[in-house]
């Protein structure tokens, strides 16, 4: 997450259930919601926008919602509540895996310790592998943790305690996958509008 390149971003799927506006997070979310996305009538996928509730200066009726919001591009909102999701939209119809949540999750949990497959590799495509740029680091934290964690700790290696500083080489070499990025700064101008 620290690299800001969406490697850890898998969008995550749930049904919409009629007249339902509260969604739980899925279990696997580790933070960051980057898009919402849902198909509130059924049929067409719209995308969502963030809105505080407070920025709503009506009660949270049904009738208050489906007047001042809708199922179409641009008024449909979503709020973050109590690790869910509130939708701000017109009436919402059932729609099996209708809302797409696009966030980071956690990598897939090994199971399989004599597994020949490379831990990089998706396992599916609703879950992500660990980036093989971190395998090694990974692999010095658990030893680190196991060394540290005896009755009488065993002493770490010089390589060991520069855990810190290597774990972070290792995150900023994802940095920066997409080199045809292009990045256009503002200068302000004295009046403070942007140049």
């Amino acid at each position: 997450m620290q690299v800001d390149e969406d490697i850890l971003l898998i969008p995550q799927t749930t049904d919409l259930v009629a007249n339902q506006r509260l969604y739980a997070f899925p279990s696997d979310i580790l933070s960051k919601i980057k898009r919402v996305e849902a198909t509130p009538d059924g049929t067409n996928w719209l995308k969502f926008n963030h809105i505080d509730m407070t920025d709503f200066q009506y009660p949270l009726t049904e009738t208050n919602i489906t007047t001042y919001f809708s199922n179409n591009e641009g008024n449909c909102y979503y709020d973050l509540y109590r690790k869910s999701l509130y939708l701000l939209c017109g009436t919402v119809s059932t729609a099996a895996s209708g809302l797409k949540i696009w966030t980071m999750t956690y990598p897939a949990v090994i199971t399989d310790l004599t597994s020949t497959t490379d831990m990089s590799v998706d396992p599916s495509t609703t879950t992500h592998g660990i980036p093989r740029e971190l395998h090694e680091i990974w692999a010095r934290g658990v030893i680190i943790d196991y060394k540290e964690s005896r009755e009488k700790p065993i002493p770490l290696s010089e390589r060991e305690q520069n855990y810190e500083d290597d774990k972070k080489e290792a995150i900023y070499s994802l940095k920066n996958q997409d080199l045809d990025r292009v990045i256009i700064g503002n200068i302000p101008y004295i009046d403070g509008s942007e140049y």
